[in-house]
């Protein structure tokens, strides 16, 4: 990941920010998983979280989308590829934070990672996030 030349991870947490058009819902929550990679140097973890993500999302898009379009015939495998990656993104993101504070990690667990509406909703936040400085990511490399 190149992102060695933002001298702070606000810097490039507000990089995201700015490139999204203020579209970040969770940016404190963004800038503490991002602190959390650099800090225990899993930022390339914190890229595959970022994919990850972006992938999850795109997902998510197929599924609320799929009364819409009769092409979509394994709308079954798409909704299990769905769970299983989204499982994989808490996952990741436990990873990352696993040396952080335990207060960060429980506010985790029981605003993004608890099994309800709100949960599901924070957490789909969260992703639109880190798709967003995946997108970020990206944007740089080609430019």
């Amino acid at each position: 990941m190149d992102t060695k030349e933002f001298d702070k991870p606000e810097d490039f947490v507000n990089s995201v920010e700015i490139f999204s058009k203020k579209k970040l819902k969770h940016k404190i929550e963004l800038l503490r998983i991002y602190e959390s990679a650099i800090q225990s140097h899993n930022e390339k973890l914190f890229e595959e979280l970022a994919f990850t993500a972006k992938y999850v999302l795109g997902l998510l898009r197929i599924v609320r989308n799929y009364s819409d379009n009769s092409e979509i015939t394994n709308i079954e495998e798409i909704k299990k590829d769905f769970s299983d990656n989204m499982q994989k993104s808490i996952g990741q993101i436990k990873k990352i934070v696993q040396s952080s504070d335990e207060d960060f990690k429980k506010y985790l667990d029981e605003n993004f990672f608890e099994l309800s509406q709100q949960g599901f909703l924070n957490l789909t936040e969260l992703l639109s996030d880190l798709e967003w400085a995946k997108i970020f990511l990206n944007n740089r490399k080609r430019s």
